[in-house]
């Protein structure tokens, strides 16, 4: 969110484009509750705006705010230059700032999309849209996965470890006594901030419900939790809010027959594979995968790893517009 459209172009990230997508597709189940085009999307457009150009075009969002941090005016017209849409309002601030001011009376899809790293920033946005979201609403948080780093100030300070580093940014106290620092190798950061994140629903909407009726209390069900790579590793994980009286009208919405559902601590990988032009176009005419293609000299664990996407790839071409 902070600046990173300097260095990255969000529209050519193909994982990033499969989430996206995938998300789409998600986000229709929805009409169980309400059409669709009458819920409110919330993210951080960037100049880009790419989730918010594929969202309106394919679920028609009559209300979208974007979150800008930038306080400087010539930037702030740049993003209000680029804004796609006369449905999408600019609000900047930081998201801790923004995000109490807005009303919440409304079915929202709200995708806090960061850059950085999990920090008590960005789960004091979680903590806020936890305690407010109204039920049928999505909240999805993306966060850079990588080991936590530790700099040379920190060593001075006592922050020797990549466990010193999670507890400086997240807190201690939300960092389990028995976690050491190689459990953060790998995907282990991701699943350590998985399980962050869900803790601190946990524990917002313990303090929201107190003494409300049973009935009356608002619940949490995940239904993503992605793991990927466009040169970082992301994590995205979120899920629906809902009151206790319309658990059925959240299983008729039939989140569980997504192929990339995950409703716990497993994990959905977003690994596409590098293929050709010629080689997807031929893969393509195989595909749903039944048996094994023996005309096209690919890897049969790539066709795989394409059958498993390939609804949501990505189709980039140089054209003059």
């Amino acid at each position: 969110m902070a600046g990173s459209y300097r260095k990255i172009d969000y529209r050519l990230r193909p994982a990033k484009s499969i989430e996206r997508k995938m998300l789409a597709e998600s986000f229709r189940r929805l009409s169980e509750f309400g059409r669709v085009d009458l819920y409110r999307y919330v993210g951080f457009g960037s100049v880009y705006f790419s989730d918010f150009l594929l969202f309106h075009k394919l679920l028609g969002f009559r209300q979208m705010v974007s979150i800008g941090k930038s306080e400087d005016s010539v930037i702030q017209k740049r993003f209000e230059y680029n804004r796609p849409f006369e449905a999408v309002t600019m609000k900047f601030g930081h998201s801790n700032a923004v995000l109490p001011g807005l009303r919440w009376d409304v079915r929202s899809i709200v995708w806090l999309d960061y850059d950085g790293v999990l920090d008590k920033a960005v789960l004091k946005d979680v903590a806020t849209l936890t305690s407010k979201l109204i039920s049928g609403s999505l909240l999805i948080v993306s966060v850079n996965a990588n080991v936590p780093k530790v700099s040379s100030e920190d060593v001075e300070g006592g922050t020797k470890t990549a466990l010193d580093a999670l507890e400086r940014d997240v807190g201690k106290e939300r960092v389990s006594p028995t976690f050491q620092s190689k459990d953060l190798a790998n995907w282990g950061t991701a699943a350590a901030y998985r399980s962050i994140i869900d803790n601190q629903i946990e524990e917002t909407l313990k303090e929201r419900n107190g003494i409300l009726s049973a009935g009356a209390r608002m619940k949490y069900s995940q239904l993503f939790n992605f793991h990927y790579s466009d040169g970082a590793k992301m994590l995205t994980v979120g899920g629906i809010f809902f009151d206790e009286a319309q658990e059925a009208i959240v299983s008729k919405c039939g989140f569980d027959h997504l192929t990339f559902y995950r409703n716990g601590e497993e994990a959905y990988f977003i690994d596409p594979p590098l293929l050709t032009f010629r080689e997807m176009r031929a893969l393509e005419q195989h595909l749903p995968l039944v048996g094994t293609p023996t005309d096209i000299p690919i890897s049969l664990s790539d066709m795989q790893r394409y059958d498993g996407v390939y609804r949501y790839f990505p189709n980039f071409a140089e054209t003059e517009i």
